[in-house]
């Protein structure tokens, strides 16, 4: 679920691809955005201040979606200052062209730069036909094909369009003409509508493969580049269609009066030379009274400000349709756990902390009922060693028992439990090494009056054998180690019965498997005893 989530992001960019709509968010915002836009080619642009309380109330993804809905009819430019603060006029042609030189959708490399361009060509060349200016055989059929097919008149690329190769063999004299309608139209000045036409011109005779014609029109653009040079780009697209300048992302200017200033001043000399673009300046309350008011004179407060747009918070309707656009499998279960303070109720903090709680019920361990079941007896070996025992004389014990055991039948009602077996080496004497000793030379054989004692393991009554070996009379005068008599080192503890409550269970020494057992441990001590 959380996963779900974060493909989501909390911070939407200006451009790219914004998160899923909530169409109860921010929608009375939204909806006077739109009808502010949507005005005639011809209507005086106008300066929207877009603001919100705080950071994460959804500006940009407002704008986003708006762009969005709004695509086929208007152009929105960014307007991105540089380092957050300093405005630009370079940067910002470069901007608008990069965001113009994008290729088309199945437009086998064609811009949206190279349709503008097609457009102006034709509207420029539309009162040079109508005055006879420029000859033609049929002039009607001339003018309907520049105003109703102006994008297939001027494919440069296309072999049976005769207008466009017609403008293409004949663009030095026809050039400056068209420069000089496309200035008395837009009021800029002719050297930079002039430069402008013939970058356009340029740019879509090209071949649309070409990898560098983007950049060429770029270099050559910024290049002592000024507002006016932006401001005639602006103006020339607002022939054609609607054009909105967004400035989002103005962090920077934060207790920054002087880059307030200057970025205010700028957008009024936009405003200027090309009157029929939009200017969208997207601020926080906290940028607007630290940096804007302070520094800015009651007109230019006036310009950016002529219609104000206000981000107010979310109530829980919006929320849940937040939530619903967002996690719409998990948004009923976590709306009703979001508890925000009065503060709270706006985009981002709701995102965050659904985020946080769906993390939580991810990590959650998993609590499972205990089930109700008959405990059965268990039987528990531990076998301990000592260091100091061979593991050899171990397993050749152990393997025994288990081979000799085979047949002694289970002793049931009973859960024998075996306490660890303590090995406790001989102590040996202090001293150098004594020299071997030849088998030959010893006698194994116990000395007479010495009886091999064995208790059976299974006893009620554990009793203490102790052994003592001692050498016969060597043949050679070879002395021999003393061993001190010591205790057995193998001792055998009384095992544990558990006995179930209610039941008189049959003696153990009663077992057929007794003396099996006290056969094995005589063995044993026989082995023990030789090595």
């Amino acid at each position: 679920m959380a996963d779900s989530l974060t493909q989501q992001p909390f911070f939407d960019t200006l451009g790219q691809p914004a998160a899923p709509h909530a169409p109860g968010v921010n929608a009375a915002a939204t909806a006077r955005m739109e009808r502010v836009l949507k005005s005639p080619v011809d209507a005086p642009g106008r300066g929207i201040l877009l603001r919100a309380p705080r950071a994460g109330y959804g500006k940009t993804h407002l704008l986003s979606h708006v762009q969005q809905r709004l695509g086929s009819s208007h152009e929105f430019l960014p307007l991105t200052p540089l380092d957050g603060s300093r405005t630009d006029a370079a940067g910002a042609i470069e901007a608008a062209l990069r965001r113009l030189t994008r290729p088309l959708p199945a437009g086998g490399g064609l811009t949206n730069l190279d349709l503008l361009a097609r457009r102006l060509f034709s509207l420029a060349l539309q009162p040079l036909v109508t005055s006879g200016e420029v000859p033609c055989q049929d002039r009607e059929a001339a003018l309907s094909a520049l105003r109703q097919r102006p994008v297939e008149t001027f494919d440069f690329h296309h072999s049976q369009a005769v207008t466009a190769h017609w403008t293409k063999e004949n663009f030095e004299v026809l050039g400056p003409r068209l420069a000089l309608e496309l200035s008395r139209r837009t009021g800029v000045s002719l050297n930079e509508a002039s430069f402008w036409l013939a970058s356009f011109f340029r740019f879509a005779v090209a071949v649309p493969e070409h990898p560098g014609r983007t950049g060429m029109i770029i270099q050559s653009a910024v290049t002592e580049a000024g507002v006016e040079r932006y401001a005639a780009l602006l103006a020339l697209l607002s022939l054609i269609s609607r054009v909105a300048v967004t400035a989002d992302d103005l962090e920077g200017m934060h207790a920054e009066p002087t880059s307030a200033l200057r970025f205010a001043s700028f957008l009024a000399s936009v405003r200027q030379d090309a009157p029929r673009v939009d200017l969208i300046v997207s601020l926080n309350d906290d940028i607007w009274e630290s940096a804007f008011v302070p520094a800015l004179s009651g007109g230019l407060l006036d310009r950016l400000g002529e219609v104000e747009i206000r981000l107010e918070p979310l109530d829980e309707a919006s929320a849940f349709a937040l939530l619903e656009a967002r996690l719409p499998q998990d948004s009923a279960h976590l709306a009703h756990k979001l508890a925000l303070a009065p503060g709270e109720f706006y985009a981002r903090r709701v995102l965050k902390k659904a985020s946080e709680l769906a993390e939580e019920q991810d990590g959650a361990p998993v609590r499972l009922l205990a089930s109700e079941s008959i405990a059965e007896p268990v039987t528990v070996v531990t076998v301990a060693s000592a260091a100091s025992a061979a593991p050899a004389m171990e397993d050749s014990f152990v393997s025994s028992l288990r081979e000799e055991d085979a047949g002694v039948p289970p002793i049931e009602e009973s859960v024998f439990v075996e306490t660890p077996v303590e090995v406790v080496p001989p102590p040996l004497h202090q001293g150098s090494t004594p020299p071997p000793i030849p088998p030959s030379a010893v006698s194994l054989e116990p000395e007479p009056g010495i009886e091999d004692e064995s208790v059976s393991p299974f006893s009620e009554k554990r009793e203490e054998s102790v052994e003592s070996f001692s050498p016969a009379e060597p043949v050679m005068a070879v002395e021999t180690p003393h061993f001190q008599p010591s205790q057995s080192p193998f001792q055998v503890a009384e095992p544990e019965v558990a006995v179930a409550s209610g039941e008189n269970p049959e003696p153990v020494g009663a077992s057929s498997g007794g003396d099996r057992i006290d056969d094995l441990l005589r063995q044993f001590r026989e082995r023990y005893g030789r090595e």
